[in-house]
């Protein structure tokens, strides 16, 4: 199957994705003011954003454009989102492939106990771990954006330059982060329990350990 015919079934990857961070981290979304906006963030914006097409299409020319109108610490946030876009999109796609090959997904949904199945079926574990270390950078990114002051007139060359090469879906996924993390007073619990347990999940499925759904 190729990518087009296999888009479905990420989708479906992703939904049950979200569905896990819900509940892995339901002590922290139900407990702590503006948590709860995380896993719609995670869905709409880093994993699965409506526009992926033109998002994926425009983002490596927006990036040689901001290397001229942004200085080095935002550029290199910037490409860090840009990276991290393609690699959940790499996994989610040998995911996808894994799904379909076994027959692990039902009437549209993938149950827990399937997803777990097919991320440890995939490996690619160094990968994953790579993709945990840059959702928790680009969380902080997003954090430390919402603290910056004048961060409409920084933000204004970077707009413009998306606008320029049609990449306006990153701006759209930048303001997603400064505006959830506007709501937050500390992301550091958040990113520390991420990466911790991301980690943790990652070393029980490379040891073959059955996950509890």
């Amino acid at each position: 199957m190729d990518q087009k015919e296999l888009e479905p079934v990420r989708i479906a990857v992703v939904r049950s994705t979200i569905d896990r961070l819900r509940h892995t981290y339901s002590d922290l979304i139900g407990s702590i003011k503006g948590y709860d906006g995380i896993p719609d963030f995670f869905e709409n914006n880093l994993y699965a954003p409506s526009n992926k097409e033109e998002r994926d299409s425009a983002l490596e020319n927006l990036y040689e454009k901001l290397k001229t109108v942004a200085g080095k610490s935002m550029t290199d946030n910037i490409h860090q989102i840009i990276l991290l876009n393609r690699i959940t999109d790499s996994l989610d796609f040998d995911t996808a492939k894994v799904v379909v090959e076994n027959n692990l997904i039902e009437g549209g949904i993938i149950p827990q106990e399937g997803l777990y199945a097919a991320l440890g079926a995939v490996g690619r574990f160094d990968d994953r771990r790579e993709q945990v270390r840059m959702v928790g950078e680009t969380l902080k990114f997003f954090f430390s954006l919402s603290k910056l002051p004048m961060v409409k007139l920084i933000m204004a060359p970077i707009k413009v330059a998306a606008s320029m090469v049609g990449a306006t879906s990153l701006v759209d996924t930048m303001e997603a982060g400064y505006n959830l993390s506007t709501r937050i007073k500390d992301l550091q619990p958040f990113i520390e329990s991420f990466v911790d347990r991301e980690n943790r999940l990652l070393g029980k499925l490379m040891n073959g350990e059955k996950i509890d759904a």
